[in-house]
């Protein structure tokens, strides 16, 4: 009885943090001034992780009916990196073909 007591109010600590950090991002996502800058780009990447998060702890939970399995909190998290990796290599791509320098490029003396 103490375990699931001790489960059910760090489930919901959790689900309470992850509405505050979606809040936070969101913000961050709206504030952003143009869609093309990074700080947005990260922003809505970290907005759908979040996401992903808050359905799979629901799933969890089973406190949502429409959730037919815990398999669409996976989902989003694929979509969240499939967003993150289109981020890094459209980024990279985009660099390379303006001639603009890297970070990593090792300038020699």
């Amino acid at each position: 009885m103490t375990e699931d007591l001790l489960s059910f109010s760090f489930g919901n600590i959790t689900l309470v943090l992850l509405v505050v950090a979606l809040g936070i991002f969101l913000w961050l996502t709206a504030r952003s001034k143009s869609t093309r800058g990074f700080q947005f780009q990260i922003s809505l990447f970290i907005v759908i992780w979040i996401l992903a998060e808050m359905v799979d702890l629901i799933g969890e939970k089973g406190v949502t009916p429409f959730l037919p399995s815990n398999e669409i909190g996976m989902y989003i998290h694929v979509l969240a990196m499939i967003t993150f990796s289109s981020i890094l290599w459209i980024r990279f791509y985009l660099a390379k073909k303006s001639g603009k320098k890297l970070a990593e490029t090792v300038e020699e003396s």
